[in-house]
C-alpha cells in the first residue's frame, strides 16, 4: 500500500508539471509506471502498458512542442515575452496596490508601465491563449496516462 500511495504522489507531481511548459510531467509520470513494475516484476501486460505510455510521452513532449512552435510561430513577440510582461505587469500592480493603495497604486502603474504594454496587448494575448491550448493537451495526456497506470497496472 505504502509503494501504491508513493507512486501516486510521483504520478500527480508529474501532472501539475505537466502545466509547465519547461517540467517533463508526462516523462515523471512514465517513469513512475515503470519503478512501480519494476518493483513488483514486468509481465506481458505491463510491457503493452509501457509501450502505450510511451506514446503518449512522445505526443505530450515532442508532438507538443512541435504544436507550440508552430502556433506561435510568425509574432514579432516571442513567447517568453508574453508570459514574463503578463506575469511581471500583474506582479507590478500587486506592489503598486500594497504600497500606494488600490486606486492610486493601480492608476500610477498604468499611467507609467500600462501605456508601453497596450500596442502589443492583442499579440501577447493570442500567443498566452495558444500557450494555454498546449498546456491543457499536455494536461490531457497526463491524465489519459494516469487512468490507464491505475486501471492496468496499479489495479485502482
Amino acid at each position: 500500500m505504502i509503494v501504491k500511495s508513493s507512486i501516486l504522489l510521483i504520478m500527480f507531481i508529474g501532472q501539475l508539471c505537466t502545466l509547465a511548459p519547461n517540467f517533463y510531467g508526462t516523462i515523471i509520470i512514465l517513469a513512475a509506471a515503470c519503478i512501480y513494475a519494476s518493483i513488483v516484476g514486468f509481465n506481458t501486460l505491463s510491457s503493452w502498458i509501457i509501450i502505450v505510455l510511451v506514446s503518449l510521452v512522445i505526443i505530450a513532449e515532442i508532438g507538443m512542442r512541435g504544436l507550440r512552435s508552430y502556433l506561435t510561430k510568425g509574432y514579432t513577440i516571442s513567447k517568453t515575452y508574453s508570459v514574463n510582461t503578463t506575469v511581471c505587469n500583474l506582479s507590478g500592480i500587486i506592489v503598486a496596490d500594497a504600497l500606494l493603495g488600490s486606486l492610486i497604486g493601480l492608476t500610477i502603474w498604468e499611467l507609467v508601465v500600462g501605456k508601453a504594454l497596450v500596442p502589443y496587448f492583442e499579440s501577447i494575448s493570442k500567443i498566452l491563449v495558444r500557450l494555454m491550448i498546449v498546456a491543457v493537451l499536455r494536461f490531457i495526456c497526463g491524465i489519459i496516462m494516469i487512468a490507464i497506470i491505475c486501471k492496468y497496472l496499479l489495479y485502482i
